[in-house]
């Protein structure tokens, strides 16, 4: 659960932060990714949470291979959908689903197991100053063609790219993310070759 405070400041109930302590424990941590998810367990197991920010993000790649992108007012650039968790989310991948659902009116299957995790320190739409956010990022597979889009009033763009053809400028670790997913996207369909529609 989260709850505002007087300030504005956003707060994150600890079962929260312990099911993200759980979820990255748990799954295997992507090829050279090593350095950023030992850094976001080092954070979670030093309980030094107060007044910082869990946040969700999805990046969705549909059967073709393309990859959909965001520009959202506040940044002004491409960058995942996602946003702070919610005290109804079940889990982190529920809230990425749901921002996806809320940001660009598309059900897609959110894959339970993070592709990446970002610490950073930025200004969001609760603070008027930099506050840290623990970033968990998940890929998600659309079925193909591509879905028409409907963008919610967040954003000043939403589209479908081609991974080796991105928009300018990206959000930090954008271009990262793009091929994480692209990657996750290549095992699955080794996975499953009949691939499932979505």
């Amino acid at each position: 659960m989260k709850v505002m405070t007087q300030s504005g400041a956003v707060r994150h109930a600890a079962d929260q932060w312990d099911s993200t302590t759980a979820l990255l424990t748990a799954n295997p941590v992507p090829a050279g990714r090593e350095a950023v998810w030992a850094q976001a367990l080092v954070f979670l197991d030093a309980g030094h949470r107060d007044g910082a920010h869990l946040v969700a993000s999805v990046l969705v790649i549909d059967a073709g291979g393309l990859v959909l992108l965001a520009r959202h007012h506040r940044y002004r650039q491409w960058g995942p959908l996602g946003g702070h968790l919610d005290p109804g989310d079940a889990s982190l991948s529920a809230a990425a689903a749901r921002e996806l659902l809320e940001e660009a009116a598309l059900a897609a299957l959110v894959h339970p197991a993070p592709i990446d995790v970002r610490l950073s320190s930025y200004r969001c739409r609760t603070t008027t100053e930099p506050v840290l956010h623990l970033d968990v990022r998940f890929a998600a597979f659309a079925a193909a063609p591509a879905p028409a889009l409907v963008a919610s009033d967040e954003l000043t763009g939403l589209e479908w790219f081609d991974a080796r053809s991105l928009p300018a400028p990206l959000t930090p670790a954008a271009a990262e993310l793009v091929g994480l997913a692209t990657a996750a996207a290549a095992l699955r369909r080794r996975l499953l070759p009949a691939a499932v529609a979505v």
